[in-house]
């Protein structure tokens, strides 16, 4: 059970208070004594229990405040611990990304010399079964002459489509003139 001042004082002043009713007796039996003249006032001393806890309540304080400033610093350093665990973790995932980007970047260029060396019959064909954003991003990086041919051999509908999600990525809205 922690340390509490306010029962020490109760319990001491529970223990003042029998102690002085036992010596005075009745509440009218100390007004006067029996040759009539009146009796002097009994001084209670404090009991031990009310003594210890005067004597203890600094110390009791101290430690109560210590504690909590143990406990503050404990959590601090655990914060700090996370915070540099958490740290470390976005530091390995921002490797990974860019480990990541790397490697699509380098496939990347590795799709657009291929699709470049094929003749243009069979990059078409390639291109036409790929998705659009695909499509349009591998001939964006391909020379305009040999895009220009690998649309010619587009059939006529995915080859107009294709430039115009080409266009839509170059020319922001307010310069479209169609």
């Amino acid at each position: 059970m922690p340390f509490n001042l306010d029962i020490c004082r109760r319990t001491g002043f529970l223990a003042a208070l029998a102690f002085s009713i036992a010596l005075v007796g009745s509440p009218g039996a100390n007004a006067q004594s029996p040759r009539g003249k009146p009796k002097a006032e009994v001084i209670v001393p404090p009991g031990d229990s009310e003594l210890y806890c005067q004597n203890i309540a600094e110390a009791a304080s101290d430690a109560r405040i210590q504690w909590q400033t143990w406990k503050l610093i404990s959590l601090e350093a655990r914060l700090r611990d996370r915070i540099a665990e958490l740290q470390r973790k976005e530091r390995e995932f921002e490797t990974w990304v860019k480990r990541r980007e790397d490697l699509l970047n380098e496939v990347e260029d590795q799709v657009v010399t291929i699709i470049g060396r094929m003749r243009p019959e069979a990059a078409a064909a390639q291109l036409s079964t790929t998705d659009e954003e695909a499509a349009v991003g591998v001939l964006l990086k391909l020379k305009a002459r040999v895009a220009s041919s690998i649309l010619d051999e587009m059939e006529p509908s995915r080859a107009a489509q294709l430039t115009q999600s080409m266009m839509g990525l170059t020319y922001p809205e307010a310069q479209r003139s169609f």
